[in-house]
């Protein structure tokens, strides 16, 4: 009888020690999702830290902290580190569709960075199998490896299902059927995307110049129930835009040299923005949402450096995490990284060197 008694007392203390945990281990993960939010991803990565650190999560909470600190990583430059984190978080099998979705999304992303190209493609099937708000996107990332790989068919297919889909940024999908189009020397089809692309966000420049080498948009007359109208960027009236025509004929591209991988490749953001080329080594001092952030934010570290930053530059890397939006990264090149982050750390700020 004691006995029972004492089994009941343990079992018990420990119920209520997990529902003290509980709310502490929420409170960690919405202060990362907050920080994750805010682009300070460090704090975010510590709160993570500090969570699963105490032990008593629930597996839904642990896979999502995995996943926020996977996030936290990719953003700090530490490449591995997060692939490992949101490979754990699928592991747990403990995220909802949608989120396991974004997981799958931001893991494709991440392995596309890396040249694991084929690894991705599955990543990004997973997440498009799944049906959830994610799935346009992943399609428009899957047609993006296949248009680099020259499987134009493929490509095509993708961004067309994406389309459909009601991808929200419908200008990366045009912009892909666009280079698809020079790519099988369609010029006036190619024109027709890029100004469908421009039409759909005026300030994409990739499009925009694309557009400006070509020509401009082409002048389609005639009364047809397929036209779309767009307005261009400047203060012109709408220019009446005819699709190219569903069939087309796929050539292949000029061969082109294919860049070196041998420093490692930048974050490739999954709307197919071109990465920056890297400057040798690098250390990152932090991540912000907007850019005049990431330059004020130099500002500071120069004030506060004691002098380490003298004489460096400040680099800005964009990078747009699948389903958290743009973050800028500030970075500068240094040929001892290790010295410059002990100099910056001794003054109170933060530095890790980047891997890309």
């Amino acid at each position: 009888m004691k006995k029972a008694a004492c089994l009941g007392l343990i079992f018990l203390t420990m119920a209520a020690s997990a529902a003290q945990a509980a709310p502490s281990t929420d409170a960690h993960l919405s202060g990362a999702q907050a920080a994750l939010d805010s682009g300070n991803a460090a704090q975010a990565k510590h709160l993570v830290d500090t969570a699963l650190g105490e032990g008593s999560v629930t597996p839904l909470q642990r896979a999502r902290l995995l996943h926020n600190r996977g996030i936290a990583q990719e953003l700090l430059g530490s490449h591995q580190e997060a692939l490992a984190d949101l490979t754990a978080a699928l592991q747990t099998q403990a995220l909802p569709a949608e989120e396991r979705a974004q997981a799958l999304l931001q893991r494709g992303y991440l392995l596309d960075s890396l040249g694991r190209l084929a690894d991705a493609i599955r990543d990004y099937s997973a997440a498009a199998a799944l049906k959830t708000t994610s799935a346009a996107t992943a399609l428009n990332n899957r047609a993006n490896i296949h248009r680099r790989q020259n499987r134009l068919t493929q490509a095509r297919r993708d961004y067309l299902a994406s389309l459909s889909m009601g991808n929200a940024r419908p200008q990366f999908a045009y912009y892909g059927l666009g280079q698809i189009a020079e790519a099988q020397h369609d010029k006036e089809a190619a024109r027709g995307f890029y100004a469908k692309a421009v039409g759909a966000d005026p300030s994409y420049r990739l499009a925009s110049e694309r557009l400006a080498e070509l020509g401009g948009p082409p002048q389609t007359v005639g009364a047809d129930p397929g036209i779309v109208k767009l307005r261009p960027p400047s203060q012109t009236p709408p220019v009446v835009l005819k699709p190219p025509a569903d069939r087309i004929v796929l050539r292949p591209p000029p061969r082109k040299p294919q860049p070196s991988r041998a420093s490692g490749p930048g974050l490739r953001p999954a709307l197919d923005a071109p990465a920056g080329s890297a400057s040798g080594p690098q250390v990152q001092l932090g991540a912000w949402r907007s850019e005049a952030e990431a330059r004020a934010g130099w500002r500071k570290a120069l004030d506060a450096s004691g002098g380490a930053l003298e004489g460096y530059t400040p680099r800005i890397v964009v990078a747009e995490l699948p389903g958290r939006g743009r973050y800028y990264r500030l970075r500068t090149a240094t040929p001892d990284p290790a010295r410059l982050c002990a100099r910056l750390r001794a003054a109170g700020q933060d530095c890790m060197r980047t891997r890309d």
